[in-house]
């Protein structure tokens, strides 16, 4: 017996007082309300999660909290295959929710681990020739870059990087800059749908438009957007899309999305093989042929994506841009602050990079987490040295206020001498 999508709202039982029985429950709660500013509103989502309450969590772009119902749909699978069912998820309603949410056709829908395995999967699934080259920037996290790395390295073939500006001023610019990379031996663009650096948004649909003209293979590393941003992964264009669930989408750890776009369903080599990955009638589903897996991180999965449709991405996307434009507008206020995150508004979503003048970036993180109990995150990569904050659904500008209060004494004094 399959946890089905109705079997699942039906079985999962509240972890709180405050707690709605079921998703269905939680949305005839939500459903008035929910504008960026309705602190009732997001009070009660706030109530969701089993963040405690002296915690100011400012890191969701490394793990995202899972809220209740997906810390219960985990344990309930988890419960039901000890009680010796048959473990599984129904395929269809876990791919209609996510295409209900995420946009796509279902049917697109692979299930790995994280970006990383996603990413592995079309950089060891496309055959790539002598003198064909791959194009990536210098803001790509490891999980996006290393298996293009690996393949580049083992073929002998150029891996080319370009530089982004920091912070960008307009799309155009990030266009050109990406698209200066190109040439005739292009044949695979691996580039970030919103920075892990700096939180800026990459257009994405006019890469799109432009690699489809040349031929090029482009692979999206939508690490963020996914529980972040609306996103309509048929509008969006390109050839992947590989996400990492646990972040924005709050779902568990282990949980990640390769989104294949009709064309290569077929076309791309598996990396893992297990029956029918040469049955090509399966289209994309052979992909989810992985033997054996823990199916509790899917009943997970499906259960942050009915939690996200309940609340609506139109009231979460609202909700965390007015979070992290309180915080990007407080931080310029700050003498001493320098922003890497772009101020165009249309170019940043929820995630905000920055540098205290003469405060190494990692001690800050240690003052935070002493002082309040903040968790952030150091960019340490590429040696660029922001500190790097998430806005989320869960977070409140009362949590805004005190950490801008806190960075404006340090921006003043100094880090305080440890007593």
């Amino acid at each position: 017996m399959s946890l089905d999508r109705r079997s699942f709202l039906s079985v999962l039982g509240g972890a709180t007082l405050t707690w709605p029985r079921t998703v269905e429950a939680l949305a005839q709660q939500l459903a008035p309300g929910g504008a960026p500013t309705d602190e009732p509103f997001w009070g009660l989502v706030r109530a969701q999660f089993l963040i405690p309450p002296d915690r100011i969590y400012l890191n969701n772009g490394t793990l995202g909290p899972s809220p209740h119902i997906v810390v219960d749909a985990v344990t309930e699978h988890t419960r039901r295959v000890a009680m010796t069912y048959p473990p599984g998820v129904a395929w269809d309603d876990l791919k209609q929710s996510l295409s209900s949410l995420l946009g796509g056709d279902a049917d697109g829908f692979v299930f790995p681990r994280n970006t990383t395995e996603a990413m592995n999967f079309v950089a060891h699934g496309i055959e790539l020739a002598p003198g064909d080259e791959v194009l990536t920037t210098d803001h790509e996290h490891i999980g996006g870059l290393e298996p293009w790395r690996l393949v580049t390295t083992r073929q002998g073939l150029p891996l080319r990087v370009v530089a982004l500006p920091v912070p960008a001023l307009s799309p155009d610019e990030l266009l050109e800059a990406v698209w200066s990379g190109v040439t005739d031996r292009t044949r695979v663009m691996c580039v970030s749908h919103l920075t892990f650096t700096t939180g800026t948004i990459l257009p994405i649909r006019e890469l799109a438009d432009r690699c489809a003209e040349r031929g090029i293979v482009l692979a999206v590393d939508g690490a963020h957007p996914p529980g972040m941003m609306r996103l309509d992964l048929g509008e969006l264009g390109g050839d992947f899309y590989a996400s990492s669930p646990h972040k924005w989408l709050l779902a568990p750890q282990g949980t990640g999305l390769l989104y294949i776009s009709e064309g290569w369903r077929e076309r791309l080599w598996p990396t893992l093989a297990s029956g029918g990955w040469d049955d090509l009638s399966l289209g994309a589903q052979r992909f989810n042929h992985m033997g054996t897996m823990d199916e509790s991180r899917l009943a997970g999965l499906l259960a942050a994506c009915e939690f996200f449709l309940a609340i609506g991405m139109d009231r979460v996307e609202g909700r965390v841009r007015y979070l992290q434009g309180l915080l990007q507008d407080g931080l310029a206020s700050i003498s001493g602050v320098t922003l890497a995150t772009p101020s165009d508004n249309n170019m940043r979503a929820a995630m905000i990079s920055f540098q205290i003048e003469g405060v190494e970036s990692s001690a800050l993180q240690g003052h935070l987490s002493r002082t309040a109990r903040i968790r952030t995150r150091v960019i340490g990569e590429y040696d660029y040295g922001w500190m790097r904050l998430s806005t989320h659904i869960y977070n409140g500008p009362d949590e805004i206020e005190r950490v801008l209060e806190l960075l404006s004494g340090v921006a003043r004094s100094g880090i305080p001498a440890r007593g």
